[in-house]
Order: C-alpha cells, then structure tokens, then sequence
C-alpha cells in the first residue's frame, strides 16, 4: 500500500517512488479509481513482484530472491555480473530459455546466498558475452543496380531531415529561453561577466556541469531575493527567491570548497525526497539555487501554531517515512554511500503537499570501504549511525514538537519512560505518553502507532552506536506502521 497524494501522479510514484519495481500501467489498472474525485491523500495498491526460495533453492544455498527491476540495455549475463552470480542461476530462477528476451520496466528475480550487493559500475557488455547479438538481414546489391541509387536519396533525404529537425528545435529553445531568462540574452556588456569573477578552481570543479545546471549572475540572485530582504528568510542561509515566474530556494555558501562538495553530490545523485539543484551563482560568496518547498522547514512547521495544526498523524508518518527513504538511498543505494552528517529538522523542507525534501549536503561524506563502523566524534570518524541518531532526535521532534536543546540531550531523556519496565503497560505509562506527545494533535492517533515511532527513535539514538538500527531495519519498520 501507499499513501498517494492529490499531487502525485503514477509515473513519479512507479518511477520515483518505487524506482522502476512497479509499471505506471499496472497501478492504473490494479486502482481503477484513480484520476476520479478523492481526497487529498488516500491508500492505494503497489502490485510489486516478490517471492521466497523454494525448498530446491535452499538446498543450493539461495537465501534470498531479490526483485530487480530492468532498465535499458540490461540483459541476464549483464544482470549477473552486476550481482556477481552465473546466469544460469537467474535463467532457472526465472524459468528462461539461454535466448528469451527480456524487457525494459519489467522486473527479474535474482537468486542470492548473502544480503546482495549490486555492482553499478558494471555497464560493458564483455566480447565473449553469450547474449544474442541483434542481426540486420541485409539485401543483396547488384553493382549498378537501382538499389545503390535508392540508398543515396535515403541518405540525403535523411540527412535533410535531421537538418531541418535541428533547425527547428534551436528556434523553439531561443523562443522559451528568451520568455523565461530574458536576461540572458541581453549584451554581455549589460550583464554582469561571469569570467573575470569566478575563480578557476570553482570554473574547474564546475566545468562540466554546465549543460545540467543554470548559471546564474549576482543580479539576477539579488532582483529574485528583493536584495535578501529579511522577509525572503526561509532559514539559516537560505531565502526565498522568484526566477522566470517560479519560486526557488536561494543558499548562500560560506565557502566555494562547501559549494563544490553539493554541487558534486547532488548532480550525482537524483532522489524524490532530496532537494533538487537548480543552478547556481558565485559572487563574493557562492549562491546555491534549489527547487522551492512551499512549508519551508519542518523547524518553522513545528514552531509556527498555524502550520503545526495542519500536520496530522498521517502527514507526520509521511514525513518520517520520506526523511528515512532519502537517508536509506544514501546510505544503501549509492556508490559510493554518502553520510550526510548534518540532519535536523531546519534542513528538511515540506512541500505544499506535506512530503519531506532534506537538504544541507554542506558537510556530506562519501564513506569508503572501512569507515562504516562505529562513530567516534572525537576521532572524526564517518559512520552512517551518525545519521540514524540524527533521524532519531529529528523523529522525537516529529511526533513532540519538542525544541532541540543541548544537541538532544533533554529531548533523549525525556523518553527515558518507554524503558522502564514499572510503567509499560499501566495507564501512568499512557499518560507520560500524551504529555511527551504534541498538544496540538489533541490525542488524534493510535496509540499503537505512537509508541512504535517512539520507541523506534529510542533506537536510534542508543548511545552505542552498533546498538542502533540501520537505515533499512528502519525504513522496513516504517513501512509496516505507514
């Protein structure tokens, strides 16, 4: 089941949400009430392959079937490699012949022995592979013939075409880049110059993003800001902006070496619940441009009365289940994994349909093969548990609306009571439980559901950090209470 809002639409869910495991096709005809009048959120069904080794699997030592979902160019001997299995393995668990095709938006089933590991990096399709080859029947051309002559008015023909196609396509872009960046087309004399500003090492760091990400000048950041007008504020670095008629969230960086770490993750990485980057600016201080969220932070939703009274059980179970997706593909989806160090909820902004974005990759890390382990702050190392914390005291603040104070400190202990075996069970257990929880949802929520979430943000800030959860124990736990 998911919880699909009046903004979702099926592709972004099919392809966003559950990233490929599922057919746009298939969740318009399992929800045949979809697109009809509903309300703004409801449940619907998400059809996803799964299954269990049979008796025969195990006795070969498979342990798991993992879902894998097909994308373009795959095929078996290359999904093999990427799991580093035969492909045999993968024929008989799916009932293939050697030769049978398979297909894009499709999923296979792939056998493993241990929790699987996937390897991206694998793209080539090696020479000795023993996928079929596609073959172009060839007709037989007789010297002089018609055939010969027929080719070459193909050939010009196409080739007059694909002129034509790319004439008409630069006139449409200049026509839409002209109504939306008016600007950019004005002198460069009556612009300011980017070249002679930037320094080269951020040109360089930048150098070959430049067809993803807009560039824009000091100008045009201070006209979208109305000069970083203090109304503008959104939170700390950060303002509203207004560019070609569309809002955007505007950052300013403390340091050009802090906007090439961003900008290097986020326009490698591409997730529904990360902030999307725009474009950027440099100036004295580089200026980041990201999509706009319409609630700003989780910090302002829970401080201002107005927004918190909007955020029901069922968006806060939203929230906490996006602020955990965006953390499990960072920590389990990527290559290499990314710590993003930095999780709070003045760095998770709300969109106008209540779905969490976390932004702030200032201090992000990729972690390299033996720095999953333990954290030791005083040793500075990178751990993916420094993470789970954070989403832990983020979680208290969620269902509490508790200020963060003393980094969590008195938050943390003011939960002391789920442990404590006199009161589980008894009604002064329920009662510390309505005190802990946000006045404001006026007892609107299971009980059940409740010391769930509690409990599960208890593990996550246990202070040894193997006893703590991983991002995907948790995002399973979610699931369950979502």
């Amino acid at each position: 089941m998911y919880n699909f809002s009046s903004t979702d639409s099926v592709s972004t869910v099919a392809c966003g949400v559950f990233e490929g495991l599922v057919k746009a096709q298939t969740l318009v005809e399992k929800n045949p009430y979809l697109g009809g009048y509903e309300p703004d959120a409801y449940l619907i069904n998400v059809p996803i392959r799964c299954a269990c080794p049979d008796l025969k699997q195990h006795s070969k030592g498979v342990n798991y079937l993992v879902t894998y979902p097909i994308m373009e160019g795959d095929h078996t001997d290359l999904i093999a490699r990427k799991f580093g299995k035969p492909e045999k393995l993968i024929w008989d668990a799916n009932k293939l012949e050697p030769y049978d095709a398979i297909f894009p938006q499709t999923t296979l089933l792939v056998p493993t022995k241990d929790f699987p590991d996937v390897n991206w990096k694998i793209g080539s399709v090696p020479k000795n592979s023993s996928s079929p080859k596609a073959v172009i029947p060839l007709k037989k051309v007789v010297p002089g013939g018609t055939e010969k002559w027929n080719s070459h008015v193909f050939l010009g023909a196409g080739v007059c075409l694909a002129l034509v196609t790319m004439v008409v396509a630069c006139a449409v872009s200049i026509k839409i880049r002209r109504k939306v960046h008016p600007g950019s087309f004005q002198p460069l004399s009556a612009r300011s110059s980017v070249s002679h500003k930037v320094s080269p090492d951020f040109l360089d760091g930048v150098s070959k993003l430049k067809h993803l990400l807009i560039n824009y000048s000091l100008e045009e950041i201070r006209t979208a800001t109305e000069e970083f007008n203090e109304a503008s504020i959104i939170s700390t670095n950060m303002y509203r902006g207004r560019i070609g008629g569309s809002y955007v969230a505007v950052e300013q960086m403390d340091y050009e070496e802090a906007a090439r770490n961003v900008i290097d993750i986020l326009t490698k990485i591409n997730h529904l619940n990360i902030v999307r980057l725009e474009g950027l600016c440099h100036g004295s201080k580089p200026y980041l441009v990201f999509e706009f969220a319409e609630n700003g932070s989780l910090w302002n939703c829970l401080s201002n009365i107005e927004s918190d009274t909007q955020l029901t059980w069922a968006r806060r179970l939203q929230i906490a289940f996006d602020l955990a997706s965006a953390l499990h593909y960072l920590h389990h989806s990527t290559s290499p994994a990314f710590v993003h160090h930095n999780i709070n909820s003045r760095n998770v902004f709300i969109t106008i349909d209540w779905r969490a974005k976390i932004s702030g990759f200032s201090l992000a890390k990729p972690v390299t093969n033996g720095e999953n382990k333990p954290d030791d702050l005083t040793n500075g190392q990178v751990s993916l548990k420094m993470d789970v914390f954070s989403f832990g005291i983020v979680l208290l603040e969620l269902v509490s609306a508790k200020e963060v104070i003393a980094g969590g400190k008195i938050l943390k202990d003011s939960v002391n009571f789920l442990l404590d075996r006199e009161l589980v069970g008894s009604s002064q257990f329920l009662e510390k439980l309505r005190e802990f929880m946000d006045p404001v949802l006026e007892g609107d929520y299971p009980f059940g559901d409740a010391i769930c979430l509690t409990l599960l943000a208890k593990s996550c800030i246990e202070d040894d950090p193997d006893h703590r959860p991983t991002m995907n124990d948790i995002l399973i736990a979610l699931s369950r209470i979502v």
